[in-house]
């Protein structure tokens, strides 16, 4: 009898450790544990770049942050350790570039603009031709940052890679203030690109177009440049952002170099995003001024392009080898 009395309490201990564990989930008990929560955060990565200037040895921004513009109104701020960080512009071409932000976390949803936050007071400029260092003041479209318009998303647990290319012979102009050497001042002349869909243009420019061969071109240095279009352009215009003739400007601008190991003359575009687009040389760019409308006639009588190319695709994770010739 002792050994069947131990077996029945056993069997009813086990009952109530089993009916315990189950935590009454079939009669609406409390223990149940709660679905984890979906995340509402994607992540992006953003990273800065540069198109060429002659005009200068060295071009700091002191970036203190990145503001990102959300569609339902609200701003959303990156601010940058340390109070932000001094960059070279005149490092980040032909396809270098400075990391801003990486694997920061925004909510997600649509957003409209970026912008680059900018302290005046630790930037400068110093020019090539006298050596001589300047203070940069922020242009009146660039009062509150460098703001570049461009639609994004951030999807749930997404991540999103961007580059900001900043066009430094439109984004830094000098401005004659009456007093000696006047100023230099920041205007937003920026592009946004996803990297995941970026690609490029690069190739040969033949040597009859360059300065020294050409019956149209000086002997000036820095003359040879190639602008790049959107391929529905028919006719290239001027870097000019005082647009009084009607015709849209480059959205980007390569100074032409000699490879010294080919002896080949080659532009560079890289961070295009997929589409089509056509080119124009020219070996008089040092005469193309910001806020003179130098195209179609100069009033100097010194710019001109010498050739337009045919339109050219670029695709997705590409670099595509176009050479131009006459």
């Amino acid at each position: 009898m002792k050994s069947q009395s131990t077996k029945i309490m056993v069997a009813a201990t086990m009952a109530i450790f089993l009916y315990g564990c189950d935590g009454g989930a079939n009669d609406g008990g409390t223990n149940d544990v709660p679905p984890p929560e979906e995340p509402t955060t994607g992540t992006i990565t953003i990273s800065l770049t540069d198109d060429p200037w002659e005009d200068a040895m060295e071009m700091v921004l002191h970036v203190t942050g990145i503001e990102m513009g959300h569609a339902d109104g609200s701003v959303i701020m990156h601010e940058m350790a340390g109070g932000g960080m001094s960059i070279d512009m005149m490092q980040l071409q032909n396809g270098e570039f400075s990391m801003l932000a990486d694997n920061v976390e925004v909510p997600m949803g649509q957003y409209e603009w970026m912008r680059l936050m900018i302290d005046p007071s630790q930037s400068h400029i110093d020019l090539a031709s006298t050596g001589g260092r300047h203070g940069m003041q922020m242009g009146s479209d660039a009062v509150n940052g460098l703001e570049v318009e461009h639609a994004f998303e951030t999807g749930q647990s997404q991540h999103s890679e961007f580059m900001l290319d900043f066009d430094i012979r439109r984004g830094v102009q000098h401005h004659d203030t009456g007093m000696m050497g006047g100023e230099y001042r920041l205007h937003s002349a920026m592009r946004m690109i996803d990297m995941g869909e970026s690609g490029g243009l690069m190739g040969a420019v033949d040597s009859s177009m360059i300065d020294i061969n050409h019956p149209d071109c000086d002997d000036a240095p820095g003359g040879n440049w190639a602008y790049l279009f959107h391929g529905d352009v028919n006719e290239p215009d001027d870097i000019s952002d005082v647009d009084t003739d009607g015709m849209p400007g480059p959205i980007a601008a390569d100074r032409i170099d000699m490879d010294t190991m080919t002896g080949e003359h080659r532009y560079h575009f890289g961070y295009l995003d997929p589409g089509q687009y056509r080119m124009a040389i020219t070996c008089s760019g040092e005469w193309d001024e910001v806020g003179d409308d130098d195209h179609p006639a100069d009033p100097d009588g010194e710019f001109s392009f010498q050739m337009y190319s045919d339109v050219m695709e670029v695709m997705p994770g590409q670099m595509h080898e176009n050479d131009m010739t006459p």
